[in-house]
């Protein structure tokens, strides 16, 4: 019996495999800026071959700094004292922010449900939204999502289900795209971004796994 359990579950384990879109290992900047906004292109492991920030300044009555920072693995959005400012990350456009039919991921995410945003620390309210482009054509975005304040160096994950962006062909997503809104004087460090399967999919295995091995358990 404990071999059939074990298989049993080792059939819910492959069938619930991540699709790492980045997990920010390469493409390293430091953009810093004072006003205005500021973008950057870099080369880097994730679909399409470029990752596309930018960040801009809301409001900065001291005249410091916000920084978009990828470096060892992790996105930081670090804002000196009282800087308000908006960071964004896109996958799949150009230098210029900017999607077409020259950078379209042609990415198949069919197989999965779900994205899922991991955050290894987040000090102020915060919140995060994904956009989808499919198609060819324009970004269908989530809902606005909450990230939990006072989780300083405090692991956290936010799951977006693809029933959230309406009308979206996740056979041909063609570019991604996620905004996040800090605090004034709010950091967020981001360790990855997923494709995963959607949550309900997931109990819905884990209950048949755990059915199976009770029907066995009963019939030996």
């Amino acid at each position: 019996m404990k071999t059939f359990a074990i298989m049993a579950f080792l059939v819910v384990g492959s069938a619930a495999h991540a699709l790492i879109l980045d997990d920010f290992v390469d493409g390293n900047t430091n953009s810093s800026i004072f006003a205005g906004t500021g973008a950057t292109y870099n080369a880097a492991t994730v679909p399409g071959g470029f990752r596309y920030t930018e960040h801009t300044i809301e409001s900065n009555p001291l005249g410091l700094t916000h920084s978009n920072i990828v470096v060892n693995g992790i996105f930081a959005s670090d804002s000196k004292t009282l800087v308000d400012a908006t960071a964004k990350i896109a996958w799949g456009v150009d230098n210029n922010g900017n999607a077409g039919a020259g950078t379209d991921l042609n990415a198949n995410l069919s197989s999965f449900g779900a994205f899922k945003i991991n955050i290894l620390s987040n000090d102020l309210p915060a919140t995060i939204q994904l956009g989808v482009r499919s198609n060819s054509g324009a970004f269908v975005n989530s809902s606005v999502y909450n990230v939990t304040p006072g989780m300083v160096m405090m692991n956290q994950s936010i799951t977006i289900n693809f029933s959230d962006f309406g009308g979206v062909n996740f056979s041909d997503v063609d570019a991604i795209s996620m905004v996040i809104n800090t605090s004034a004087s709010g950091d967020i460090v981001i360790d990855s971004f997923e494709a995963v399967p959607e949550p309900a999919s997931m109990i819905a295995l884990g209950l048949g796994a755990a059915a199976l091995v009770a029907r066995r358990k009963r019939n030996s």
